[in-house]
Parts: structure tokens; sequence; C-alpha cells
């Protein structure tokens, strides 16, 4: 019983290190809408996946106009969505396929204002699974200790990594599956190639033999 405290001191600073590691904070340079500048952060997820995305917007000079987009990159190009204007926001939402997820921003300058180099201070958080889910609020209602709650965000964390590692298996799978199909075709093809040279050697070797018989060279 003397390990488990060790334990559980060990899991909860692991647990508030990634917190902290998975805030970014960016500059952007303001400029005029037209030019399209953006700057994007991506992360694979598989579908199913909750997601809780914080950004905030820290004062700046004037003149300039924070935009925000959330999509993934599948086929679909889902949308979870978007912000003008951005000051501070919370979005939440479930992944619809397997995919990278990306968030863009836009610092837009306002018509008026010179394009002086100005910018504006991005924080951006993206947490996923266990990490995304609001467990303060299980908390309340079960009246569970602040280190019931970190081993209850734990196991969440090792559904989600067994989750993904099912995923990953299935993919290993899929693409073992065609790779064998495609060596298949290869050895099909290859077979084909070699008989067909077989038959063309033949065919030469008997028209050269009627060639000279013809001509009573043989």
């Amino acid at each position: 019983m003397k390990g488990f405290p060790i334990f559980s001191a060990v899991a909860l600073l692991l647990a508030s290190l990634a917190s902290l590691a998975s805030c970014i904070e960016f500059d952007l340079t303001a400029l005029p809408e037209a030019n399209g500048a953006r700057r994007c952060l991506s992360q694979w997820l598989p579908m199913g996946t909750h997601v809780k995305v914080t950004a905030k917007v820290l004062p700046g000079f004037p003149g300039q106009t924070i935009n925000m987009e959330i999509h993934d990159d599948s086929p679909n190009l889902n949308q979870y969505g978007a912000r003008k204007n951005l000051d501070e926001v919370v979005l939440r939402f479930d992944t619809q396929a397997h995919a990278n997820v990306i968030a863009c921003f836009q610092n837009s300058l306002d018509q008026g204002y010179p394009q002086d180099g100005r910018t504006m201070t991005v924080q951006f958080k993206m947490d996923s699974g266990a990490m995304a889910e609001d467990l303060h609020k299980v908390q309340s209602e079960l009246k569970l200790k602040p280190m019931e709650v970190e081993l209850r965000r734990l196991s969440m964390s090792l559904d989600d990594i067994q989750d993904e590692l099912q995923y990953l298996k299935q993919r290993e799978g899929t693409l073992r599956d065609s790779n064998e199909k495609m060596n298949s075709k290869v050895k099909t093809f290859s077979f084909f190639s070699i008989g067909f040279l077989v038959f063309v050697a033949i065919y030469e070797v008997v028209y050269l033999r009627r060639f000279f018989q013809q001509k009573k060279l043989i």
C-alpha cells in the first residue's frame, strides 16, 4: 500500500505536464485579408474522439481581427467550427473521420490602418479523449477526491490508447491485405510475361526454320 500514493503522485504529475505541454502560444502578423496569410495547426485523431479546443487572443494594437476555423482533411472535409473576430472561445465536438483535425487562424488588417507589422498573440490548446472530458462536473456530482478524478482520467487515457492501437492494428491488416493482393497481381503478370516471351521465342524458331527450309538453306 505504500507504493500507491507514490504512483498516484507520479500519475498526477504526468497528467499535469501533459496538459501544460499541449498549450501553444504564437504571434500573427496583421495583413490585408486578400493576402490570405494563415497559420494552421493540426493533430491526427481517430473517428469518434471527443475534442476540446480552447483559443484566446491577447490584447494588442487596434485594427486587427482574428478569424478561426476548424476542419479536417478527410475526403468529406468535415467542418467543426468557425469564429469571426475571435476573442476567447471554447469549442467541443466529436471527430467524424480518421483524419487530421486542422485549426487555422488569420489576422486580417482592418481598412484604414497601415501595414506596419503589428501582431496579435494567440493562445491555443487542443485536448482530446480523456483530457477533453469535463471531469470537474463528474467530481462535483459524484463527490470524488482529486486523486480519484485523476485516476479516472488516466483510466480513460488508457482506453483511448487501446482504441488507437486497435485502429492501427486494423489499418495494418488492411494495408497487409492490399499488399498481398498487389503481390498476387504482380506474380500473375510475371507468369503471363514469361509465358508470352516463351511463346514468342518458339514462334521465332519455327518461323526461321520454315523460312530457311523454303530457301533450301537447311
